[in-house]
């Protein structure tokens, strides 16, 4: 199958978007080995506002600095990558830093999927995408478990790995992404205000909504199962290999017509994955099938969440306004969720706050698949009666 000329020049760099996300994890296992729930929790929260302040000045000054979707990605990558390698490192600067790379490099990533894709072709290049995440995700996660394994498990070579390989590649990568506009931002509460907009906010709160719960009660676990960074870098690159199979055998099975059952599958695997994550509490080697199956079932999620979250941007109103729009409105939700839950900690033992999270966020897997198979339900429909 040919792939299109866009597609070709944006995949290396999504390839090493998925890379450099890998240090997300290690940064998690620093900070809970070290510290706490309530360190874990606040640089969770930290991270998430950078990624909002990174993205809302990006595109407040895209029309002065001239930033296209091309420029905003290598800087995406440069910027966050020198901070790794000239910062002190605290838990404060890594929530900054690493935020700032999801803020940037998901706002350039989104202008620049919406600006070049059609949503005939989003499918084909959701799963390409996936599979290079994935691929590229297992190769700095394992360089990664070498260096510590090889170094008395210092986090410091984790960082400057993952420095380097920022900013080389974002010099290198980004260079042949097509041209577009610069980003900009003009009336994004008009944005909010639409119908079809507030229609969204289910599905955003669903799946993404409980991104740093998430992000935390993986961490936990993987402090309370495993002994060393190390480790969890073996147990990571092992499932991510699990997942990268499967991609790979079901490379060619997606498409328009069968969306609706890959998000079944896919939000099957993952919510199971959360109540293994969950039994983990009793029973530590869990966590072990915990990230295997979540590996397993992650991607094809993630590629099947791309897709729905093009289609909730199909709507009126500058792009570029659409895009700012669903980042505060996620940004919030996310927020919300966060401080509910550092609530809940506060009251709950480790082991049952590992217990309820696992629990709240199978159910939320659950019903994401409720609602994300009822858009495509209306999307087919909708086709039909067009055609």
């Amino acid at each position: 199958m040919t792939i299109p000329a866009n597609e070709r020049a944006l995949l290396p760099s999504i390839a090493l978007q998925g890379a450099i996300s890998t240090l997300g994890g290690f940064i998690g296992f620093f900070i809970m080995r070290a510290h706490d729930v309530d360190a874990m929790l606040r640089f969770t929260a930290g991270m998430m506002t950078a990624a909002l302040v990174a993205t809302l000045l990006a595109y407040s000054l895209g029309p002065r600095l001239q930033l296209t979707g091309k420029r905003l990605f290598s800087i995406g990558f440069i910027v966050p990558g020198l901070l790794i390698l000239l910062s002190d490192r605290s838990p404060d600067m890594m929530a900054a830093t690493f935020g700032a790379f999801i803020g940037l490099t998901w706002s350039a990533r989104h202008w620049l999927e919406m600006s070049l894709f059609s949503d005939a072709q989003r499918d084909s290049y959701a799963a390409h995408s996936g599979a290079l995440t994935v691929v590229f995700g297992i190769g700095a996660t394992l360089a990664a478990t070498l260096l510590l394994a090889g170094g008395a498990d210092d986090g410091n070579r984790v960082y400057d790995l993952y420095g380097a390989l920022s900013v080389i590649g974002g010099l290198l990568l980004c260079k042949r992404i097509p041209d577009t506009e610069p980003v900009s931002i003009d009336r994004p509460l008009a944005v909010m205000r639409q119908p079809q907009f507030i229609a969204c906010l289910p599905l955003f709160f669903l799946e993404s909504g409980l991104f740093g719960v998430g992000q935390a009660l993986s961490s936990a676990g993987a402090v309370k199962a495993l002994g060393s960074a190390s480790q969890f870098g073996w147990v990571a690159t092992a499932a991510s290999l699990v997942g990268g199979v499967a991609l790979y055998f079901t490379r060619k099975n997606r498409d328009v017509g069968n969306r609706a059952h890959w998000l079944g599958a896919s939000c099957l695997v993952v919510g199971s994955a959360f109540l293994l994550l969950g039994a983990s509490a009793w029973l530590p080697a869990l966590y072990v099938a915990y990230s295997v199956l979540k590996a397993a079932g992650g991607p094809f999620l993630m590629a099947s969440e791309q897709v729905l979250n093009q289609r909730t941007l199909d709507i009126a109103g500058k792009l570029s306004d659409r895009i700012v729009a669903r980042e505060c409105v996620l940004w919030m939700l996310r927020m919300t969720s966060l401080l509910l839950f550092w609530g809940l900690a506060g009251m709950l033992s480790s082991t049952q706050l590992l217990v309820a999270g696992s629990l709240m966020l199978a159910a939320a897997t659950g019903m994401e698949y409720a609602i994300g198979q009822n858009w495509f339900w209306k999307a087919d429909r909708a086709q039909t009666s067009a055609g």
